[in-house]
């Protein structure tokens, strides 16, 4: 009993070492940083880590990177052992949970306080992402947009010009009429659009907003309105003429268009090298304006720190040093992704190294981030959104019967 006692012991103190920041013996803070940029983008961001060890003598940035979904299972417990990262980065849509749980440092004071960062040179849509209840817990990590890629080639072959893309909703349907190719057996074997419902970035809210309707207002239903029934009503035709297939996934969606199925896809800046590589004649573009507003997805991820850091002023000072322009600047040659901070949009350096990026920077001004600050995004996009999407668009309900029903579920899903 006593030798077990003590192994128990001896792995809780070596776990407290692994998780806990704070003061070490060599004199630097120790700032432990929980992240799930596992893919292409991590030895760009190890090497940005690795870059700010070695510039000064007081911080040491420990990371440990995880599958988002093993973080997300880890987090909590470790917020309750006392054992949580120092610093996290997560979904903009997924810290409001822990400000809830009252697990997040409310970063008002240090932003302020700042002689290094300022509010208004930061992507307006993620630093309003940021704020849970009044108050900021979250400052950008990335920030991503989400843009229209486009087939060159089809454009050419269906008589539009490949460098004048639709610039607003009514050209985009025009451009779809010539898109869409059909067989001599009536079947289309080339879709005007690939249109994404489920598993993906929010493809369907960005046509609801081209209409200045939404998902939520003050916490209530918003569905059943006209401005939604009219966007509901374009897409179902749309999806009735053949312009993309019913029920895809966001994958489905990039597959069909990387495959040369699909003439146009809305997607964000992680696409582009693989349609690219995919062998695309590929155009990009700002998404299409609408007939009441110019709208697209913004988001990605923000960094926050934890309430119980002994390490907090140091995790600030990275969080300050990664909004740097010259981070920035490297962050988006290398992984692509346009820079947090909306004073880089005549950066010369980065505009020739990726001249792709224009494209994401003017649509930061306008870029909006989907259910912000609603602990139950993840529900209403499951239970609600998505059956919503696939009858009205399979035609199994008329959009105003779909919208009515789906208001029903969101009001009793807000109630709970």
């Amino acid at each position: 009993m006593k030798r077990t006692a003590l192994t128990i012991l001896t792995l809780c103190l070596a776990l407290s070492g692994v998780f806990a920041g704070g003061k070490q013996a060599s004199g630097k803070t120790t700032v432990v940083f929980w992240n799930g940029y596992t893919g292409p983008d991590r030895p760009v961001l190890e090497q940005i880590v690795d870059e700010y060890n070695k510039s000064q003598d007081t911080v040491t940035i420990q990371m440990e990177i995880m599958p988002w979904d093993t973080l997300f299972q880890k987090l909590m417990p470790a917020f309750i052992a006392g054992n949580g990262p120092d610093l996290i980065a997560m979904g903009a849509t997924r810290f409001p949970e822990y400000a809830q749980a009252n697990r997040l440092e409310a970063l008002d004071s240090h932003l302020s306080g700042s002689t290094k960062l300022s509010a208004s040179n930061l992507v307006p849509g993620l630093m309003g992402a940021g704020v849970y209840q009044g108050k900021r817990y979250g400052m950008p990590m990335s920030f991503a947009a989400m843009v229209m890629y486009y087939n060159k080639t089809m454009f050419k072959e269906a008589g539009l010009d490949p460098e004048n893309p639709p610039k607003t909703l009514v050209e985009l349907q025009a451009a779809w009429d010539k898109l869409i190719k059909k067989d001599s057996n009536g079947q289309v074997s080339q879709y005007a659009q690939a249109i994404g419902v489920k598993s993906t970035v929010p493809m369907v809210p960005v046509f609801m907003w081209m209409y200045g309707a939404d998902v939520l207002v003050n916490g209530k239903s918003a569905l059943n309105s006209p401005a939604a029934a009219s966007a509901f009503t374009t897409l179902a035709n749309a999806f009735k003429a053949g312009l993309s297939p019913q029920g895809l996934t966001g994958q489905e969606a990039d597959n069909l268009f990387a495959a040369g199925k699909a003439a146009i896809e809305f997607n964000g800046p992680w696409a582009l090298n693989g349609f690219r590589n995919a062998g695309i004649d590929l155009g990009v573009a700002e998404v299409p304006a609408g007939p009441v507003a110019r709208k697209t997805w913004g988001g990605d991820s923000m960094l926050m720190i934890n309430k119980d850091s002994k390490a907090k002023e140091a995790a600030w000072a990275f969080i300050e040093y990664w909004n740097s322009q010259e981070v920035q600047r490297k962050w988006a040659l290398e992984v692509g992704f346009p820079p947090t901070r909306t004073d880089m949009s005549q950066d010369s350096a980065l505009l020739n190294g990726n001249p792709d990026i224009r494209h994401f920077l003017n649509s930061a001004s306008y870029a909006e981030i989907f259910l912000v600050g609603e602990p139950k995004a993840g529900r209403i996009d499951e239970e609600v959104l998505v059956p919503l999407f696939e009858s009205v668009f399979r035609g199994q309900v008329t959009p105003q019967a779909g919208l009515a029903d789906a208001e029903r579920k969101l009001n009793a899903l807000m109630a709970e």
